[in-house]
């Protein structure tokens, strides 16, 4: 009985691990999407000489921006580091 009870722990922990580095994952590949549409609209910006549409790019950079500083804030209370990073990249 006590080697079930020690299996099912053991399951339950693994299991919690690979749901926890699914979500720390899936917050990466958010902050890397949001850093990619900042480097777009940026370039947008550059390009840009009517005053509504460079209105409109700087509007979306601070949207993204306060997107960015909310994703980066969780991943460090989640505690992902750059060095777990790297590992779920491998993954």
């Amino acid at each position: 009985m006590e080697s079930v009870i020690a299996g099912f722990l053991e399951t339950a922990v693994h299991l919690r691990r690979v749901v926890e580095e699914d979500a720390h994952a899936q917050l990466l590949g958010e902050i890397e999407s949001v850093k990619t549409r900042l480097d777009c609209v940026s370039a947008r910006f550059d390009q840009q000489s009517d005053p509504d549409l460079l209105e409109e790019c700087i509007y979306e950079m601070q949207a993204l921006t306060a997107r960015y500083r909310y994703l980066t804030r969780e991943a460090r209370r989640q505690g992902v580091t750059k060095h777990l990073a790297a590992s779920l990249q491998r993954l």
